[in-house]
């Protein structure tokens, strides 16, 4: 039976939570997945061992050592390699799959003596530590969240392989007051984090991300441990339950993983990565409350607590239509206040601003101007600047007059309407919304081939105060629309992805479908497995044949019989069960 075949049978028998911590630990993208053949391509190539090796600890490899030499090996030190699907059972005992033997043999450090750094080194001050790491964790919060407002509020694209642009990229590190770098990774982490995802070339929010914005802190700190968690696997988290507070995460990942890789997209990067951004490492050493996140102690919250910025339930409103939070303000507070201001800089103090263009998006999102106006007064707790009242009557004013609805036709997909002619006459003539191609059937309308979201965000990018509304009439608010994306798109989720895959493989199984037979045919031959096919013949009973498959074409499936040591050809239609073998 052929490693392939093993490793299809040991994912059919897992549970999807142990699916779920393979998928994380091996850093495997199953959104494209289709059945379980492909995802244990996916699990046996060599690329993904080569990624892999550098999370093997000495001990891993001297198990795996052992093994290849047909040793005897006890099953609690192959539990993990099994888990991680990095060997597979056989009655005599277990086999490590052939392409992760090649890719360690290009490793001498594999058949050599290991060094060993010591682990005794441990950061002078502890409380620095501390200290340092809850401000980290407050910032990649901050972040997280500023990313969730700036998806509802901006249309971003997908770049290259579910990158984002640079624009996008630069307004969330000017947001933030960090390098383009930190904001590149912030958005990397959204995605790794399920707050954001693709649909039709561009990045959405999905219902975590709805979720996030409902979570306290301490709930938002609980999420980014269970995703460092799942990112660690089991093994790896039980044996990193004894590091002491102090100790340097980085060097005892060196000592334990000689052939760690000292790259960002390594799974020993990922993990010291992902600890410093979660506040659990600072400088690559370890918090008071690193064990304590590992083992669900309840400490972690009263530890983490102490050392996060104060929140502030107060704002500072200026005559100049900005708004100062002295310090970081409670989760209701701060999303109603992003509802109807937009950012400028978000630090331990934070600066919004009011506009146009803000205001409007709080109207559209349900709440009336004297709600706004409301807020204002009892969180700064003083009257409004005039040109606050200013602002708020304009927006009242100008609510509604530019509509965009989606429409049923071959050739246009959106309509602009305005009872102000000159402004559809400025729209029209703009140079930044050339690309959009707008028509004027009509004196009152702008029609549009693009669809009605694009529009929306073109217009509001370029600082007209464009509204949605739908087919009965009523404004479509931004953050039901993430949230009806965000429901959308949830099929895309992991659990989802592993029920496809789960109903594709029992499709595969059930035989009789040209596409399944296709598939499998196609896999055993990039593999060079051998098929046991059942097929009906001539006289109208069912035969079993033993092939060894060289091609398919026309609906015949040609390969070698073993049995037969003929070439034989057979019909698809005619098959009603196959398998690797």
């Amino acid at each position: 039976m052929s490693e392939l075949r093993h490793l299809v049978e040991a994912l059919r028998g897992l549970s999807d939570a142990a699916l779920r911590s393979l998928v994380a630990t091996r850093l495997i993208s199953v959104s494209t997945v289709e059945d379980f053949y492909a995802l244990a391509e996916s699990l046996n190539h060599p690329k993904s061992f080569a990624a892999q090796i550098g999370s093997l600890s000495k001990k891993q490899l001297d198990t795996i050592s052992q093994i290849s030499r047909d040793e005897k090996v006890s099953a609690a030190n192959a539990a993990g390699l099994l888990e991680m699907q990095l060997i597979y059972r056989v009655d005599s005992g277990f086999k490590v799959f052939e392409n992760l033997l090649d890719q360690l043999k290009q490793h001498k450090t594999f058949t050599r003596a290991l060094t060993v750094i010591n682990l005794d080194e441990v950061h002078a001050n502890q409380s620095e530590i501390d200290r340092d790491a809850g401000l980290v964790a407050f910032e990649t919060m901050q972040a997280l969240t500023e990313i969730i407002f700036d998806l509802e509020k901006h249309l971003i694209r997908e770049v290259g392989k579910s990158g984002v642009g640079l624009p996008d990229v630069k307004r969330l590190g000017a947001a933030l007051a960090k390098p383009n770098d930190f904001a590149k990774r912030m958005f990397s982490l959204a995605s790794r984090l399920g707050l954001m995802t693709i649909e039709n070339s561009r990045h959405r929010l999905t219902p975590p991300a709805v979720q996030w914005l409902s979570m306290d802190q301490q709930e938002r700190i609980s999420l980014l441990v269970e995703n460092f968690k799942a990112l660690l696997g089991s093994e790896l988290c039980s044996n990193l339950n004894g590091l002491t507070p102090g100790s340097s995460l980085k060097n005892w990942l060196t000592a334990h993983f000689p052939l760690a890789e000292n790259t960002s997209s390594s799974r020993i990067g990922q993990i010291l990565d992902f600890a410093e951004s979660f506040g659990l490492t600072f400088d690559h050493f370890t918090t008071s409350w690193f064990t304590d996140a590992l083992a669900n102690r309840k400490a972690l919250a009263s530890h983490l607590q102490k050392h996060l910025p104060t929140v502030q339930k107060r704002i500072i409103l200026q005559a100049d239509l900005s708004i100062i939070a002295p310090g970081p303000l409670p989760t209701k507070l701060e999303v109603s206040l992003r509802r109807f201001a937009s950012t400028e800089t978000i630090s331990l103090a934070s600066t919004y601003r009011l506009s146009a263009l803000s205001i409007c998006h709080g109207l559209e999102t349900g709440l009336k101007i004297d709600e706004i106006r409301d807020f204002l007064k009892t969180t700064s707790a003083a009257k409004l600047p005039q040109p606050v009242e200013y602002l708020l009557n304009e927006v009242t004013a100008r609510f509604g007059r530019l509509v965009v609805t989606e429409v049923a036709d071959n050739t246009e997909r959106s309509l602009i309407t305005s009872p102000d002619n000159l402004l559809l006459t400025e729209i029209g003539n703009d140079p930044r919304l050339r690309a959009f191609s707008l028509s004027r059937p009509s004196p009152e309308q702008l029609t549009c081939r693009f669809e009605s979201s694009v529009v929306y965000f073109g217009l509001r990018e370029c600082g007209y105060l464009a509204i949605r509304r739908d087919q009965s009439g009523a404004v479509i608010s931004p953050v039901e629309a993430a949230e009806a994306v965000a429901g959308k798109t949830a099929a895309s989720s992991l659990d989802s992805d592993l029920a496809r895959i789960r109903a594709a493989d029992a499709a595969m199984s059930a035989g009789g479908n040209d596409e399944a037979i296709t598939r499998q045919v196609q896999l055993a031959i990039r593999n060079k497995a051998r098929l046991l096919i059942t097929a009906t013949i001539a006289d109208g009973s069912s035969a079993t044949f033993d092939l060894m498959p060289n091609g398919i074409a026309n609906g015949r499936l040609r390969g070698l019989d073993r049995k037969a040591q003929i070439e034989r050809t057979l019909p698809l239609s005619t098959i009603t069960a196959i398998t690797l073998a």
